[in-house]
């Protein structure tokens, strides 16, 4: 469907991957983002917006604030993904965007406009995403003030640990579009081009890098040696107490446990760090069923194969080594693989 005439069809690339798993991704991500955007309330507006579609009007709070001029689903739309898509592409073609006391004295409504924005991408398809993300910056980019707005609130909210809309797949574009403006000088471009490269590894759709680990016995093995149909690979410290809080969410987990039972998952924890003593006195406190190693000669941090910014970090991947998600939140693994064991009806 063409939601918007004046749409490029030669929008710069995002990445689509032909022989992948990102809608299916994200579609299985929908249930657990409208957990997520429950906890952030300016969010609220914007779900009840995504499963009405009839546009939802941010209402001022005191004398004299503006408000956002919304826009209307037209009723051609019927489906939840369309009408999702016509908003992608449409929801800012009311906004004036060489008005720049929107990100002046009316920032705030202009920034629960954005967050409402991004409430609904996750219901689109990712090749609308990128042309929607695209072309809000594209508009945005015929004003430097208007432009640093839209492009800092999109990388906080997309990068953020703890946003409900950290999404690297949805930064790509946002960063891609930073390193082409017009509006930002060199210097202002060092950061996204260092960025760039770090998110484009081992994305969802790409098979995984090889991972070279060593166990307690000392026999040295790889990740493509691991058989199974899913694979779950975690990177942890044993000294890390969020790590162990999520090993014991692991070790409690269903579904984990049936996989498991079921010979369809195989769990890869591996420790990058160095010290050894420590990581085997660690080892008892490991399940047993778990492939268990430390990565021996720190080629994980020497060759950068994976990016590690945080511990603990979880990657989920297929048979044949794909990435299927890329540093989720537990439950959301939990999500995809309940959706493996108890596929919906009709699937």
């Amino acid at each position: 469907m063409n939601y918007n005439e004046n749409v490029i069809d030669d929008t710069p690339e995002c990445y689509l991957f032909s022989n992948i798993k990102i809608q299916e991704i994200m579609n299985n991500n929908k249930r657990m983002n409208r957990k997520r955007e429950k906890k952030v309330l300016v969010v609220l507006c914007g779900l009840i917006g995504i499963l009405t579609f009839v546009g939802c009007t941010t209402q001022p709070k005191e004398s004299g604030r503006r408000t956002f001029p919304t826009v209307t689903v037209p009723t051609v739309y019927a489906e939840t993904q369309a009408r999702a898509e016509y908003l992608v592409m449409r929801y800012w073609d009311r906004f004036d965007f060489n008005d720049t006391v929107w990100v002046g004295s009316s920032e705030l409504t202009t920034e629960q406009a954005l967050v409402e924005y991004l409430s609904i991408l996750p219901y689109a398809s990712y090749d609308v995403i990128c042309k929607g993300i695209n072309q809000l910056l594209d508009r945005a980019d015929q004003n430097q003030a208007m432009y640093a707005f839209f492009y800092s609130k999109m990388e906080f909210y997309f990068s953020s640990p703890n946003s409900a809309f950290r999404n690297e797949e949805f930064y790509i574009p946002v960063l891609e579009h930073m390193v082409k403006s017009s509006s930002l000088d060199q210097p202002r471009k060092v950061r996204p081009n260092a960025i760039l490269p770090v998110l484009q590894k081992n994305r969802p759709g790409t098979q995984a890098a090889e991972i070279h680990y060593t166990m307690a016995s000392g026999v040295k093995n790889t990740l493509s040696n691991v058989k199974s149909d899913y694979i779950l690979v975690l990177f942890y410290d044993f000294d890390c107490e969020d790590c162990n809080v999520l090993k014991g969410m692991m070790e409690e987990s269903t579904i984990i446990n049936e996989m498991q039972a079921q010979k369809k998952l195989a769990i890869l924890a591996i420790y990058p760090g160095a010290n050894m003593e420590g990581w085997r006195r660690s080892l008892v406190h490991v399940p047993a069923s778990w492939i268990n190693g430390y990565d021996h000669d720190e080629e994980i941090g020497r060759e950068g194969t994976y990016e590690i910014r945080s511990i603990p970090t979880l990657y989920l991947l297929d048979r044949n080594y794909m990435v299927i998600m890329k540093e989720p939140p537990f439950n959301y693994v939990e999500y995809y693989l309940d959706s493996i064991l108890n596929p919906p009806d009709g699937v």
